[in-house]
């Protein structure tokens, strides 16, 4: 009986459909590259998968809200084009930036949950008319790449602890512990109410604007934690470097089995969508194929993978008829 529960239970789990597609991709990078469970190879993925899987955590906190953040990669793009302008080689230098940064970031977030949990326009308007202005904004401040990242910077971001760890790892350790972290704050569930039926949150007595504004709060130090890796991943400041994260964040976050109408999934289930993402482009790489069906693919196999998780919710509206 006990058995029977847990494997109901663990079908009935929201990120078990990404872990099954998780385990496939593993599978299938393995067969494609020889070297894939060796460290060099593993540290190199964490390397890239990093930054995504950050972002992924940032856009699902939001999600779980009932909202959606077009801003994230315009965010990164500014946060990067703000520290490669103001960084300079002396660890002080380095450790004011990198504070700034992750204000910079923090403030930007909660500038929209201010907005959309106090004034109420739609979150998808709002993120959208304000990534136009923090892309712009990382224009204006550096219209071509460029900047300077000194190396103590970018080469402690490639390095490894003892010289096996790698430092991408213990970044998404501590991410990890932060969302242990929140899951103890009885704030945290909020979201889950507030997404879930924000009228039922309202009436039990619940503040949904400030619960908005934490969802976004929590975003904004995850983009933080994303940004300061892109800095240490291209080792330089560019208004672009960011445009890839928005859209992979949503479809990362989907994916992970964080319902888009808000309330359901957790954040191991986002972190498993960055992942398998990141896997998807190692495919698309090692499978050779041509830069015009690149994109193609990459959608079709995030389609298939979002039909996958919805199989378990069409299972259950039909059992209930």
């Amino acid at each position: 009986m006990i058995n029977r529960r847990f494997i109901r239970g663990l079908l009935q789990n929201s990120s078990f459909p990404s872990f099954l597609m998780l385990v496939l991709l593993v599978a299938v990078n393995a067969i494609l590259q020889p070297n894939f469970f060796s460290y060099q190879v593993f540290r190199i993925n964490f390397l890239t998968f990093t930054p995504l899987i950050l972002v992924s955590l940032a856009q699902a906190s939001v999600i779980l809200v009932g909202a959606v953040d077009l801003s994230i990669g315009a965010g990164i793009s500014l946060v990067t084009a703000v520290m490669a302008s103001l960084m300079k080689d002396s660890i002080g230098s380095i450790l004011l930036v990198v504070l700034l940064g992750i204000g910079v970031a923090v403030f930007l977030s909660v500038f929209n949950g201010f907005f959309i949990g106090v004034i109420g326009p739609p979150p998808l308007i709002m993120t959208f008319a304000t990534s136009t202005i923090w892309f712009g904004a990382a224009l204006l401040l550096m219209p071509h790449p460029g900047g300077y990242i000194p190396e103590t910077y970018y080469g402690l971001y490639t390095t490894s602890i003892g010289g096996w760890l790698p430092v991408t790892v213990v970044i998404l350790i501590v991410a990890g512990l932060f969302c242990l972290f929140l899951g103890r704050l009885p704030a945290f569930r909020h979201l889950y109410a507030v997404g879930g039926n924000e009228k039922a949150a309202r009436a039990s007595g619940i503040n949904v604007p400030l619960t908005k504004i934490f969802a976004f709060m929590i975003s904004g130090v995850f983009v933080a934690m994303a940004a300061l890796c892109v800095v240490g991943q291209t080792a330089t400041g560019d208004a672009r470097s960011g445009q890839g994260f928005t859209l992979n964040s949503v479809a990362a976050a989907v994916i992970g089995g964080i319902a888009f109408s808000g309330g359901k999934g957790n954040f191991v289930g986002a972190a498993i969508g960055g992942i398998i993402l990141g896997l998807l482009i190692n495919i698309i790489y090692f499978a050779s194929i041509t830069s015009f069906y690149q994109e193609f693919m990459k959608g079709v196999i995030i389609i298939v993978a979002l039909l996958i998780g919805a199989v378990p919710r069409l299972r259950r509206e039909i059992s209930r008829q």
